[in-house]
């Protein structure tokens, strides 16, 4: 039995079809530790675009001269907090009682575009995503989301735990195309074969409320229905890999409410085995037009 369009949802789109039901493979257990914060020895080793994106990310908000440096006079960012030009960003930024630092334990490069995952340390833990645009040395452009941490999902995963260094590097290429592909034709124009895109046998799961394999599918699935919500994939504007992982960025709806996802994907073998995201409410789409 097919599942209709419309009661498919974001925390089980990886299954257009209920007779995933019969799958028979499990995905194993994975305990994972803590991720720690990028050492700066890492950080030393890597390209100047990663470096310079880190120091964007990281600057302690007295040091707005430094950020300053760092951004382009045509700067924009469409964060939803802090966005505008140059001098509203930095203003809006450093005058955010609610985060005293930001921890990146990923980074990822994708030719101009750099992406970093990171801890939001303040009056409650948060997790983010900062996308930039870099060019003649100087970040042009800036996109982020972000939201709170809720712990461990129900197989003891966090939002961020996991793999944090890209492998793989011979892969991007694949890799951007296989997440590209998923995302318009099953997210954004919804024409199903969605389980044609995962290996659950290995499938690990970092949403907050789903768990790993399909039975944590089908159950958040369920869930979901309960609830009544739909998610609608509307413009994916983004899609930033680096070897074994891929950040897709795409704008939509969940019920009524504008929403901004940003999933991380981890592929092996040219299918997805481990999912990570961050969906969180915008005041107005940014990237897509009304």
């Amino acid at each position: 039995m097919m599942i209709q369009k419309t009661n498919l949802n974001y925390l089980a789109y990886f299954i257009g079809f209920a007779c995933i039901i019969g799958m028979t493979s499990c995905s194993k257990k994975v305990v994972y530790k803590a991720p720690t914060a990028l050492s700066n020895d890492y950080i030393s080793s890597l390209p100047y675009e990663k470096q310079l994106a880190y120091r964007f990310v990281t600057a302690p908000k007295i040091e707005s001269l430094e950020a300053d440096t760092l951004l382009s006079n045509t700067f924009y960012s469409r964060d939803q907090n802090w966005g505008g030009e140059k001098e509203t960003y930095l203003k809006r930024r450093n005058s955010d009682l609610s985060f005293s630092q930001i921890e990146p334990i990923r980074i990822l490069q994708d030719d101009s575009l750099v992406a970093i995952h990171s801890r939001m340390i303040g009056d409650t833990l948060r997790f983010r995503w900062d996308i930039m645009l870099i060019e003649q040395k100087q970040i042009q452009k800036h996109w982020s989301n972000f939201n709170d941490s809720l712990g461990v999902n129900p197989d003891n995963h966090s939002e961020i735990d996991g793999p944090t260094i890209p492998s793989q590097l011979e892969k991007t290429a694949d890799n951007r195309a296989l997440i590209t592909r998923f995302i318009d034709q099953c997210m954004i124009r919804e024409d199903g074969g969605a389980s044609k895109f995962f290996n659950f046998g290995l499938y690990i799961q970092h949403n907050r409320d789903v768990g790993d394999g399909v039975s944590g599918l089908l159950w958040g699935m369920l869930k979901m229905k309960r609830k009544g919500e739909v998610i609608k994939f509307k413009n994916n504007y983004h899609v930033i890999a680096e070897g074994n992982l891929v950040l897709s960025a795409t704008e939509g709806y969940v019920a009524d409410k504008k929403v901004a996802f940003y999933d991380l994907f981890r592929i092996e073998k040219n299918k997805i085995v481990e999912h990570w995201d961050i969906i969180a409410p915008v005041k107005t789409f940014l990237n897509t037009p009304e």
